[in-house]
């Protein structure tokens, strides 16, 4: 299966969004702007963020990648205006270990990274093993148990860094989905979904293809 393929056909990923008229009105506004200025992350943050997104999926000669639709302007919008701040403040925490992690791999700060280094930074937690990814959602687990009781208690830095990295990726995906671009150029739209058909030729139904919404 070939990239443009795959990208069509692949998950949400970020099931736990839900296609409020504000989120999609933040999709609608964001843009590749020439100047990516973040509003809830730091600027070497938002130099990183977007790196990465670039990253998850980037562009080809046929289809746009993440980075061309303005989904890393969307995060940043969305994490803005959309989470409650106890969920604020856990993606700030998450990205201060990345922050950390990066300076002691690096020895240099976010806003100094180049794609090879974020490719290594997101390898090293996104292709670990089943094991050791249950083992992470496991201590994420623990610590939120933890910190009901305790607010002061603090989650390991691994699995802080695997859960924002893979949170990161999920909404990534879903906001490149649900982009007009996408949507409507790249994977299957159908403004009236959920219509009972029977017994029509594949290339009247999306030829397989995901839909964008």
């Amino acid at each position: 299966m070939d990239r443009r393929s795959a990208l069509k056909n692949i998950g949400l990923g970020a099931g736990f969004l839900v296609a409020t008229p504000t989120i999609m009105s933040l999709l609608q506004s964001c843009n590749n702007e020439p100047e990516f200025i973040p509003v809830f992350f730091t600027p070497g943050e938002g130099h990183a963020l977007r790196r990465m997104v670039d990253l998850i999926i980037p562009s080809d000669e046929q289809v746009p990648g993440a980075v061309d639709v303005g989904v890393h302007s969307f995060i940043d919008q969305y994490c803005n205006a959309v989470l409650e701040e106890e969920d604020q403040q856990m993606v700030k925490a998450g990205w201060v270990a990345i922050g950390d992690k990066f300076r002691s791999k690096f020895e240099k700060e976010l806003a100094d990274g180049k794609p090879e280094e974020f490719t290594q930074l997101l390898d090293e937690y996104l292709k670990t093993s089943k094991e050791e990814q249950r083992a992470y959602g496991d201590k994420m687990g623990e610590f939120m148990m933890a910190f009901a009781e305790d607010p002061s208690a603090t989650p390991d830095s691994d699995a802080l860094i695997f859960s924002t990295l893979t949170g990161m990726r999920g909404i990534t995906i879903w906001g490149w989905k649900s982009s007009e671009e996408i949507g409507k150029n790249v994977l299957w739209y159908d403004p009236v979904p959920a219509q009972q058909i029977g017994c029509i030729p594949l290339s009247e139904a999306g030829n397989g293809n995901a839909m964008a919404l």
